[in-house]
């Protein structure tokens, strides 16, 4: 079986730690991740992703914009976006706007492995 595509686009150190020990439970995903919102922007215009995970604010651009680009090339893409507290009404309006669902950093990263299982359950992602 082909390993599903994710992007994971962040540039906060401990975050970026946390969420590769979170994507360790998740072996058939095969993951690319960045830190540059000009590689991000090229990753999502020349690959398919099925799940996108994103900082909402990465320097240079918005988790919104890479919402959209994900799921214009991927209708179905799953997007998932990393959030501080403070920016939690952009990440309400991200998944009004189609986003899947959001974490608030720190204390949410938890919520991350339950969201996948979700996700590779009902989406069918996993390995059957």
């Amino acid at each position: 079986m082909d390993r599903k595509q994710l992007l994971f686009i962040e540039d906060e150190g401990y975050v970026v730690a946390r969420v590769e020990e979170v994507l360790k439970d998740f072996p058939y995903f095969e993951v690319t991740r960045t830190d540059d919102a000009e590689q991000a922007r090229e990753l999502l215009e020349d690959r398919v992703f099925d799940i996108v995970i994103t900082d909402i604010y990465l320097r240079g651009a918005s988790g919104l914009e890479f919402s959209f680009k994900a799921r214009e090339k991927n209708k179905d893409a799953c997007v998932i976006l990393i959030t501080s507290l403070d920016n939690a009404e952009l990440a309400v309006k991200a998944v009004k706007e189609g986003a899947l669902d959001f974490v608030i950093k720190p204390p949410g990263l938890e919520r991350l492995k339950s969201i996948l299982k979700m996700v590779t359950l009902v989406r069918g992602l996993a390995p059957g």
